[in-house]
């Protein structure tokens, strides 16, 4: 892996544009945070931290992520799945954020409308 980055780490020049290139991505695709300075405005904002490139992982530990998908992907699906969990879960973080109450009011509108998207599950 070390090989396949060698040239481009050394090409100082090269590597500012890509990361110039990188927190424009990051602007445009929405990935932003509100500053310190400005908590309270979604006028003025900064890009959120990002790694231009893949940081190694120990394949001890990737395995171990990998052990544990399934049953992580099961209880995503059943927590979303449990409205009166999610509201208790979430109801201090609705209260101060909006994002996260817009989202919780989408949530509560399909629940109310009916889930017209047929439900699939995965083979194992």
């Amino acid at each position: 892996m070390a090989n396949s980055w060698g040239s481009l780490l050394q090409d100082e020049q090269q590597l500012e544009e890509l990361a110039q290139q990188a927190v424009d991505r990051a602007l445009a695709e929405g990935v932003l945070l509100r500053t310190s300075q400005e908590p309270c405005s979604s006028d003025v904002v900064s890009y959120a931290p990002f790694t231009l490139f893949p940081s190694l992982v120990p394949s001890a530990l990737l395995e171990q992520a990998y052990a544990v998908q399934m049953d992580f992907n099961l209880l995503v699906d059943a927590v979303s799945q449990n409205a009166a969990f999610l509201e208790q879960t979430l109801s201090s973080t609705i209260k101060r954020d909006t994002f996260t109450a817009r989202l919780f009011d989408i949530h509560k509108k399909v629940l109310k409308e009916g889930i017209a998207q047929t439900c699939s599950q995965c083979s194992e």
